[in-house]
């Protein structure tokens, strides 16, 4: 006999309450709710073999039948007039005496009645729980433990002994689902009856039916956005929700010190996604993973040790593409908690920098990038496959702006791991084409550039970039043309962003490529060619962003802010851009006479000056952070990137200064 067969069970819809989630969860099979019966008021629920004595009711046939039949005859005495005995026909015939039996059983006319009555003031279910009614539910649910426990030892290889209390138990399981109604009330009795302790026990349960609805309630119990909700009739709003926020913290508190974050974890070992109930606890176990982070980031910190499966698993999940349309929920949602978990703060989360590198060291990266190809000549199919494809952009980037780690050998050179892989498994190539193919990867595949070629261990990248005939299709985007112009597309605009990106690339390229080398000449060269029509577009989007500035920056506002916080404001309005824009046009000056000239005519015509670009350099240049130097570093020790920046742009402002 097949243990498996004998639980399976229909796997629980996802829950009514309001829920965070991006997407769905993969639908149910509706042959599964064949075997659903509605739980009457007053009564216990039906057992499995309570209808087996009733007869089969009859399917509805339309028969020309005699005029007796019609007032009664034999005909109408035969068999039943309606299923289950629903001859209500004194109260549902009409003037004329027709219509007689509505046609529905017992428990359609439930529904209806249910349906009918969900705009009445009702009670809902979860309205009337009290401290004694918590304290049954858990009561109730301790001795389902006890009982399948103590069956499954007694008899550990007849499952049909203990059947009956594992659904038993499933019940008492799901009927904790309420408690999220009222955490305040709830969740400290459920503490004080060590709950937390028994969802442990159950994660570890043989039947994996038992775990995914311990896993669907706690996602249900510590979802964050409940926090935000308040009753009408609660008066105090913040207060109520400080105690909701206690309630839930405390829980939170208690379920880790139970060890049940870890071994949820451990769950998405144990699934098999071949089973629809198990896949749809999948789904639930990534949502639970993303309510506790988004709860307390800092207990993403052992999902990232290279000790935790977690992060292999939800790179080899998301690089899955030959499964059916049913498993793409949790494809998609792999995708969503890897750029979830890597773009998590250093300061707040250990180890996400080291989870970062190991991106690159364990050969991730190719995986990645296989999986962004897909896109290279055609665009995602809906908005979730969108989404899909953003977040493996977004998790790349992530892994290409961490910073270097220092060897653990102290002889050995610090070797940024994701950039060296990115490079040797041709990611600049691939973002190049995706540049040509101008499809909706294109904007991403510009801010991966920006990510991929900053600081000193992007200086290889920069060279590889301009040898793959990057420039070209760089450029293009820069002067908003498109060479397919009846294929232009709402996607392929070039935004404020995507200028952003594209100047801060250009400053990675002129900090980086070596003086006097080949890449350097062809990327002066783009500024001289065709009448300086790229110093033209230049310029022009720096008047753009100045005016920008200037009308998002109320005059009357800014007096009343610190140096600081009117700082802040502009960069909110394009300032760094307008930095950029100038650390790159002070570059062109320096670099080629006619460039400079050029640049003087231009501003001249502008009623602008070479001061208005000194001044914000040196804005630039004193807001940079100088970067962490080692404690034993001397004084001839390499500087910071900070420090270097820092010289460069004072250089280039004291020769603008030389020349005005």
């Amino acid at each position: 006999m097949d243990i498996d067969d004998i639980f399976k069970r229909p796997p629980l819809p996802k829950s009514t309450v309001g829920t965070k989630r991006k997407h769905e969860a993969p639908s149910l099979d509706p042959e599964s709710y064949k075997s659903v019966r509605l739980d009457t008021p007053s009564g216990p629920a039906p057992t499995a073999g309570a209808d087996k004595g009733k007869a089969k009711a009859k399917g509805v046939t339309v028969q020309d039948g005699s005029d007796e039949e019609d007032e009664g005859g034999a005909g109408a005495q035969e068999g039943e007039f309606a299923p289950n005995g629903d001859a209500d026909y004194f109260a549902e015939e009409d003037e004329d005496g027709r219509f007689f039996g509505g046609g529905l059983n017992t428990v359609q006319k439930e529904v209806l009645s249910i349906m009918e009555g969900s705009g009445n003031d009702e009670q809902l279910p979860g309205e009337d729980l009290t401290p004694q009614s918590v304290r049954k539910q858990l009561l109730n649910l301790e001795k389902a433990v006890n009982k399948n426990r103590d069956l499954r030892t007694r008899f550990p290889s007849d499952p049909e002994k203990f059947v009956d209390s594992e659904f038993n138990l499933l019940e008492a399981i799901r009927a904790v689902f309420l408690f999220s109604t009222a955490p305040a009330l709830a969740y400290p009795l459920m503490l004080e009856n060590s709950t937390p302790n028994t969802f442990a026990d159950l994660l570890s349960h043989e039947n994996m039916d038992v775990p995914i609805a311990v896993v669907e309630v706690l996602e249900e119990l510590l979802d964050p956005e409940d926090l935000e909700e308040v009753d009408e009739d609660e008066e105090d709003g913040d207060g109520a929700v400080e105690k909701k926020r206690t309630a839930m913290k405390a829980l939170l508190d208690g379920l880790v010190e139970a060890g049940v974050v870890d071994l949820v974890v451990a769950q998405l070992q144990r699934v098999n996604e071949e089973d629809e109930g198990e896949r749809n606890g999948l789904f639930h176990t990534l949502g639970l993973i993303e309510n506790l982070i988004s709860l307390s980031p800092a207990l993403a910190s052992p999902f990232l040790s290279p000790k935790s499966p977690f992060l292999s698993f939800l790179v080899n999940r998301l690089s899955q593409t030959s499964k059916p349309v049913e498993y793409d929920q949790n494809h998609f949602y792999a995708a969503e908690m890897f750029a979830l978990v890597l773009s998590l703060p250093a300061e707040v989360v250990q180890g996400v920098n080291e989870a970062r590198q190991r991106v690159g060291s364990e050969g991730w990266v190719e995986i990645l990038l296989k999986v962004l190809s897909t896109y290279r000549k055609r665009d995602p199919v809906g908005s979730e496959e969108e989404e899909y494809m953003e977040n493996v952009f977004d998790a790349l980037c992530s892994c290409l702006s961490s910073p270097t780690l220092p060897p653990s050998n102290p002889s050995d050179p610090p070797v940024h791991a994701v950039k060296a892989a990115f490079l040797a498994d041709e990611g600049i190539e691939l973002l190049v084409l995706m540049l040509k193919a101008k499809n909706m990867s294109r904007n991403r595949a510009i801010k991966t550039l920006d990510h991929a070629l900053q600081g000193r261990e992007g200086a290889p990248l920069c060279e590889r970039f301009v040898e793959a005939l990057g420039l070209k299709t760089l450029f293009a985007a820069f002067m908003g043309r498109s060479d397919d112009k009846k294929k232009k597309k709402a996607a392929l605009a070039t935004t404020h962003e995507d200028i952003e990106h594209i100047l801060a690339i250009l400053s990675s390229l002129f900090t980086s490529l070596p003086s006097d080398s080949p890449p350097r000449m062809r990327l002066l060269a783009k500024f001289v060619e065709n009448d300086y029509e790229k110093i033209d577009r230049l310029l022009e989007i720096r008047e753009e962003l100045e005016t920008r500035i200037a009308k998002g920056v109320d005059p009357i506002l800014a007096q009343e802010m610190d140096e600081d916080e009117l700082y802040l404001e502009k960069l909110d309005n394009g300032l760094f851009a307008l930095q950029l824009a100038d650390y790159v046009t002070a570059w062109v000056c320096m670099e080629d006479d006619g460039a400079r000239d050029h640049v003087l005519m231009l501003l001249s015509r502008r009623d602008k000056s070479l001061r208005n670009v000194i001044a914000v350099l040196n804005e630039y240049a004193d807001n940079i952070g100088e970067g962490d130097r080692p404690e034993d570093a001397g004084e001839d020790a390499v500087p910071t990137e900070g420090e270097e920046r820092k010289a460069i742009l004072a250089g280039l402002a004291r020769y603008l200064e030389s020349i005005e």
